[in-house]
């Protein structure tokens, strides 16, 4: 089965998510709006009874405080003019009753009723008339007036306080004396007939407003999706063509949030990425490049061994053989042990050279002065130079230190030293001094052709005057060809500039030779 992709899991997950909410909230205006009518229908009725006993209890109070003046009057008028101020202030009280009953019943919408001294005043509000209807008001009930509760049941209002409530209509009775003891009944009638119409009405409206909830969810969800997918699904397709190492792939987002942060972090992280491919690429071309240099290494150490190696067992078969002057094989036994010293040697030579691009790498450096080091290799090379005749002029006032693998530095510089004391003809002078940061060394010489200059540092190769070989297949004016290969190799690997070129003396225009310097 095929797993859903982001967008549409995203969609669905939010529009199910704003559907719930919004049949929830439908469901719950549903149940709770008529509970939520009645209560404060509830209430509102109860603050109207309240009020209107307060009112009445006024206007009541103040009519039995009238009433006693009129009494106290009786021995000043006569009987008539008595009864004339009583018929007025019944008038009176009847009028306040009955205004007071009638702006109530108004105000709140509903039927009141009240009984007091024989007369009960009613006025009942029909809702399908204006305020101001004057056909609101009905006449007055006899005494003994009751309202109908429930189907069997009948309660008389003026015996006791009661409050009832039905799924369509609010009852209350109260009672309460005025100043003069008179007994007052109140019955109050509020119709929720309203509730039940709003009611009907939500059931035929609330349909249409759920599928335009719904509708407004799909579309709502459907933007949201596109807004948090699409920065996503663009770092999935960078992702993707990183994972085939496409060096232009970005990932952009214009959002400053996490998926920003996350985008930002995989760019940075493709980017160590590349680096580290790039150094891979680069390590295994070098080391491909030092496994071919190895492997011509050993080609030209064969062949450079083969030579002589031949030469000396062609001596060791005469010898035994007896064969011409090599019967003599007290004398020429001698050589041939010598011979294979020197082969012991370059063999050794060899195999350190083979061993340069490990040797020198985990040597730790340390802080060296360069005169007083180069001045503790000089010492032997002085001698060698007097036995030749050789002058070595130095020059150590612009010494200075650095940090460096001293046995990698001391076979460099003795590699150096001994090639110039040895190619250096008597009379002529080598000279070791300091530059800018540098070591200078000078020897009088023939200057190396620039086609041999070229191959100088190729292993093994020697110069047209230092290749010949007697028969006995020794080097008499040369090395072995190792020295500078040997050199170049150590300085190569500790990342030190070098050069090696022919000079001509300023001072003399005779004098000329070949200057090797290392720059720290």
């Amino acid at each position: 089965m095929k797993k859903m992709k982001l967008f549409p899991k995203t969609f669905l997950y939010v529009f199910f998510l704003m559907a719930v909410i919004a049949l929830i909230s439908h469901a719950l205006f549903f149940f709770l709006m008529p509970l939520v009518y009645t209560a404060q229908k509830e209430e509102a009725f109860k603050d109207a009874k309240t009020q209107l006993i307060e009112e009445l209890q006024t206007v009541l109070n103040d009519s039995a405080d009238n009433m006693e003046e009129v009494h106290s009057l009786e021995e000043v008028h006569s009987m008539e003019e008595v009864h004339s101020l009583e018929e007025v202030h019944s008038m009176e009280e009847t009028r306040s009753i009955e205004s007071i009953v009638r702006k109530h019943a108004l105000q709140n919408q509903m039927g009141i009723l009240v009984y007091y001294a024989g007369h009960t005043y009613n006025f009942m509000v029909n809702e399908n008339s204006s305020d101001s209807d004057d056909s609101a008001a009905q006449k007055e009930f006899e005494s003994n007036w009751n309202v109908q509760v429930g189907e069997k049941t009948e309660l008389n209002y003026f015996q006791q306080d009661f409050y009832k409530k039905t799924d369509s209509q609010l009852y209350s009775g109260s009672h309460f004396q005025t100043k003069d003891g008179q007994p007052c009944y109140l019955v109050m009638f509020l119709t929720l007939q309203p509730v039940n119409e709003a009611k009907n009405a939500v059931v035929i409206f609330l349909p249409f407003t759920l599928i335009l909830s719904l509708a407004l969810s799909a579309i709502f969800a459907l933007l949201y999706s596109k807004k948090i997918t699409k920065p996503l699904s663009d770092i999935s397709k960078a992702v993707e063509r990183m994972e085939k190492l496409d060096r232009s792939a970005l990932c952009s987002t214009d959002t400053q949030d996490e998926i920003g942060a996350l985008s930002e972090n995989i760019n940075k992280l493709y980017q160590s990425l590349l680096a580290a491919i790039d150094d891979l690429q680069k390590e295994n071309i070098r080391v491909s490049e030092a496994e071919a240099a190895k492997i011509d290494f050993l080609r030209a150490a064969s062949h450079e061994l083969k030579t002589p190696v031949t030469a000396l067992c062609g001596m060791l078969d005469n010898m035994i053989m007896g064969i011409g002057r090599y019967k003599d094989w007290e004398t020429y036994l001698p050589i041939c042990h010598d011979m294979a010293g020197k082969f012991s040697k370059m063999i050794q030579e060899i195999l350190d050279a083979s061993k340069l691009n490990f040797a020198f790498e985990s040597e730790p450096l340390k802080e060296v002065m360069l005169h007083t080091f180069v001045e503790r290799l000089l010492a032997p090379y002085l001698l060698i130079a007097k036995s030749k005749g050789v002058i070595i002029d130095t020059d150590f006032s612009a010494g200075f230190s650095a940090k460096l693998p001293k046995s990698a530095m001391e076979k460099v510089l003795s590699n150096i030293i001994s090639n110039a004391v040895k190619y250096t003809k008597p009379q002529c002078t080598v000279r070791i001094y300091f530059g800018d940061k540098s070591i200078v060394v000078e020897n009088e010489c023939a200057p190396i052709p620039p086609n041999d200059l070229s191959h100088i540092f190729e292993p093994f190769y020697r110069p047209d005057f230092s290749r010949s070989r007697n028969s006995m297949g020794e080097n008499p004016e040369g090395g072995n060809g190792l020295g500078l290969y040997i050199t170049a190799k150590i300085l190569n690997v500790l990342e030190y500039r070098f050069d090696f070129k022919p000079f001509l003396h300023p001072d003399d225009d005779i004098k000329s030779g070949m200057r090797f310097t290392i720059f720290f």
